[in-house]
């Protein structure tokens, strides 16, 4: 398939709603779960962001998790500006990044995913991972594994919002007209927030999208998984995000009002999402 279509950003935003809710979709994770004093005390959370965005997007979520006792880890993958040659970001490139950032954090991990984020988070359990990953947290995020490209279960109504405002270009992602670009991904007419989305973007190196995770399903199945949709998300459709949530067989799921970029315009939410999750 041509890097055209199969490569979808996923860190661009929806719409911004005014609710802040979440709701519980299923059933407490397994036996295995973190206990409440175990969250609240002990736990390490590691945020992975998504393409074509900067780690530092989720700053809001990992505030409110660290009045909450929680240890917040943000990481930067690399490829986050263009004074790297692009070619060398392949998604074996991007997960050994991860695997050297989170070796010697803390243990265990609970590692929160956020797009592409997945697929780079999955490649580093299957290649390079020395962290003890006690459960995955997927938010808006793709899943995929043993061989499968990033972006496999996405329509092609994801891709069509994205290419509204993204070219490729020398082998980069490239947003090229920025008003296209957060238009495409949000609804929101606050200027200061979309100044934040803004503040938040950057051109992605085209070759990540198009690497194959060889994550085996059998290791995947060990850890428990949550999965956080993003209902209004026009990049990862809801529908999409439920396939991929029953392909991973996640055992707990929350449902937000928000576009793709929930941990942006709706980071209270998020936090008490990931923090429910947490908890059971």
């Amino acid at each position: 398939m041509k890097l055209k279509n199969t490569f979808i950003s996923l860190c661009a935003v929806a719409s911004l709603v005014a609710c802040n809710s979440i709701s519980s979709d299923s059933k407490p994770l397994f036996a295995g779960s973190l206990s409440t004093e175990r969250a609240e005390t002990e736990t390490t959370v590691v945020f992975i962001h998504g393409a074509h965005l900067r780690g530092s997007a989720w700053q809001p979520v990992a505030t409110e998790l660290k009045n909450a006792q929680i240890i917040p880890h943000i990481i930067d993958l690399p490829g986050r500006d263009n004074k790297v040659a692009p070619k060398i970001i392949t998604l074996n490139h991007a997960a050994n990044s991860l695997c050297k950032r989170t070796k010697d954090l803390p243990q265990p991990q609970v590692w929160v995913m956020h797009s592409q984020g997945g697929a780079v988070a999955h490649e580093a359990l299957a290649s390079c991972n020395r962290a003890q990953v006690s459960h995955l947290i997927y938010v808006s995020a793709v899943a995929p594994f043993e061989g499968a490209k990033p972006f496999a279960l996405l329509n092609k109504e994801d891709e069509k919002n994205y290419f509204k405002g993204v070219t490729y270009e020398d082998g980069w992602m490239k947003i090229t007209n920025q008003s296209e670009y957060v238009a495409s991904f949000t609804n929101t007419k606050s200027k200061s927030m979309q100044a934040k989305i803004w503040s938040q973007s950057v051109d992605e190196p085209a070759v990540t999208g198009e690497g194959k995770v060889h994550l085996n399903k059998s290791k995947l199945d060990a850890i428990p998984k949550v999965y956080v949709f993003a209902k209004e998300d026009k990049i990862i459709s809801y529908a999409t995000q439920q396939k991929i949530a029953q392909s991973i067989g996640a055992t707990q799921t929350y449902s937000i009002e928000s576009g793709h970029l929930p941990m942006i315009t709706q980071p209270l939410a998020l936090a008490d999402a990931i923090k429910s999750a947490l908890r059971h």
